[in-house]
């Protein structure tokens, strides 16, 4: 019996993922034989749009901000989060993580159908051989990417091969396979690590492919090696990796100046490893980026339903200084990108009669917003929506601080920390001091709160590094009392970084299909 590719057609909303029109089209049959399906470089590269289309969507950083401490309840919010995630409540229906499980495995199912199709197509001549390269190691990265994504989420512990992580998608699983028990991290870390090594040596190989921050390019896949073992606690080839990225990459850390331009008009990506791209007409299709935070505009007027959490601004602006004069007085301009402007910053917000409606703290990143402006950038093309960046050159210096701290050496630990320091302030800051062990893990904690924010990052960093830093998560006793005053019964207490809600449940679609897996513990 021939095999069907099915292919919906909501991909030729979603699968815009180049400025170049040949990446612009997504591939979009209908229901084809996979015999006639792809034939050809020009429609396995549609096939492979359709892979990163279904990578374009904010809801990892939309549940880790809210699920954490990143943000509070906003004085706009209708409900959003009150009940479920900002109060820690977790089951199998939960929409987090239903959601990094269904779009991880759907990224999974279209990879899988590249590399599938690659080694059959018959290449025209030299250049569309390189080019079924270039689409054959990005499929290869991506395929990577997600795996990584869905073992440290859903695994108990990240640095124990024996622990479990997801089911192992090696392959197009096809209809009538129902039982697919999940893999130990051992085997994730194997397989992830091979497929790695296959495109970077396929990039080795075609030294004219350029590939660049818009797909899997090389540097990702080395970044997303030192990111591995830095997950598994293998700190010396994590260490190895990052190394060859800062050094070989050509990338540089982002000025104050640039690192606005990044997060607001996406006009530099000097220190942008891998990114997806957002399109403008995703604004009217209801996936716009910033909108995971509010309903209109990142602004005091833009109907906020969550907002700057409190622990988190008070890290960026200690003495409560007016947000419009955080540009000019302080030096690190990640308070600037993270605090909007527009925000009004109540210096005795702890004993405010009202918190929510007299402390409100707008959260300007990836607001869509024009350099430096206060305002929206009505005129822009494709304001609120931007890049979802996926991997950054700051990530590899934090990642040796890590390699550094873990080896015992806090000075070198502070030097790795106070690179993006240097890079992200106007003015040099002091280097930090590190006393010990825990000092030096709580420092790397801290800079990449600050430099990661609303970014997916503080889930998998509390699970990893908390326990090492002797911290967890931290809101602001304010966040929890504007929520309850609101909202009856959700003034939840921090839950404890020993919690088993750090290993996400195996989504109850999956339980009810696939009778080989296991759920996880507490769930």
């Amino acid at each position: 019996m021939r095999k069907f590719l099915n292919i919906s057609a909501v991909f030729a909303v979603l699968s815009l993922v180049s400025c170049d029109r040949d990446l612009l089209e997504p591939f979009t049959p209908g229901a084809l034989t996979e015999e006639v399906a792809i034939q050809t470089s020009s429609e396995l590269q549609q096939l492979l749009n359709s892979t990163y289309a279904n990578m374009n969507s904010r809801s990892e950083s939309e549940f880790v901000s809210v699920f954490t401490d990143e943000v509070g309840i906003g004085y706009a919010n209708g409900g959003q989060g009150v009940n479920s995630d900002f109060v820690f409540f977790l089951n199998q229906s939960s929409g987090g993580p239903n959601s990094l499980w269904v779009e991880s495995y759907t990224v999974l199912s279209r990879a899988n159908r590249v590399l599938k199709f690659v080694d059959k197509i018959v290449a025209t001549d030299a250049a569309d051989q390189e080019k079924l390269a270039g689409i054959k190691a990005q499929a290869l990265v991506i395929r990577a990417y997600s795996h990584l994504k869905l073992l440290s989420y859903f695994t108990t512990n990240m640095k124990d091969n024996n622990a479990l992580a997801a089911v192992l998608a090696d392959h197009v699983f096809l209809p009538e396979e129902k039982t697919n028990p999940r893999a130990t991290n051992g085997q994730f870390y194997s397989f992830i690590h091979n497929d790695l090594d296959n495109a970077i040596a396929l990039y080795n190989a075609n030294p004219g492919l350029t590939i660049s921050n818009i797909g899997a390019n090389a540097n990702f896949a080395k970044g997303l090696k030192a990111r591995a073992y830095a997950y598994k606690g293998d700190y010396t080839n994590a260490e190895l990796w990052a190394d060859q990225v800062i050094a070989t990459s050509g990338l540089s850390l982002a000025t104050p100046a640039q690192y606005k331009q990044m997060f607001f008009s996406d006009t530099n990506s000097s220190e942008v490893i891998f990114k997806l791209k957002r399109m403008a007409n995703q604004n009217s299709q209801g996936f716009n980026l910033h909108n995971a935070w509010c309903s209109i505009r990142p602004n005091l007027t833009g109907s906020p339903f969550y907002e700057v959490g409190r622990s988190l601004h008070n890290v960026l602006n200690p003495t409560n200084m007016p947000a419009n004069t955080i540009a000019a007085n302080i030096s690190d301009v990640r308070a600037n990108v993270i605090i909007a402007p527009s925000s009004i910053v109540d210096p005795n917000y702890a004993t405010s009669a009202d918190y929510r409606n007299s402390d409100k703290i707008i959260i300007n990143k990836h607001g869509g917003t024009t350099s430096g402006s206060a305002t929206w950038a009505t005129a822009a093309s494709n304001a609120n929506n931007n890049d979802i960046k996926v991997m950054r050159l700051s990530e590899m210096y934090l990642i040796k601080a890590e390699a550094r701290a873990n080896a015992g050496d806090y000075p070198g630990a502070a030097l790795a920390v106070q690179a993006v320091r240097i890079a992200r302030n106007s003015v040099a800051p002091a280097l930090p001091v590190y006393a010990n062990a825990t000092d030096a893990w709580a420092g790397i904690l801290k800079e990449r709160r600050i430099e990661f924010a609303y970014e997916g990052y503080r889930f998998l960093d509390l699970k990893r590094l908390g326990a090492l830093a002797g911290m967890g998560i931290d809101r602001d006793p304010a966040d929890y009392s504007s929520s309850s005053a609101n909202y009856p019964g959700a003034n939840p207490s921090n839950f404890p970084i020993t919690s088993y809600k750090w290993a996400l449940p195996i989504p109850s679609n999956e339980l009810n299909v696939n009778s080989g897996i296991q759920q996880n513990p507490g769930y």
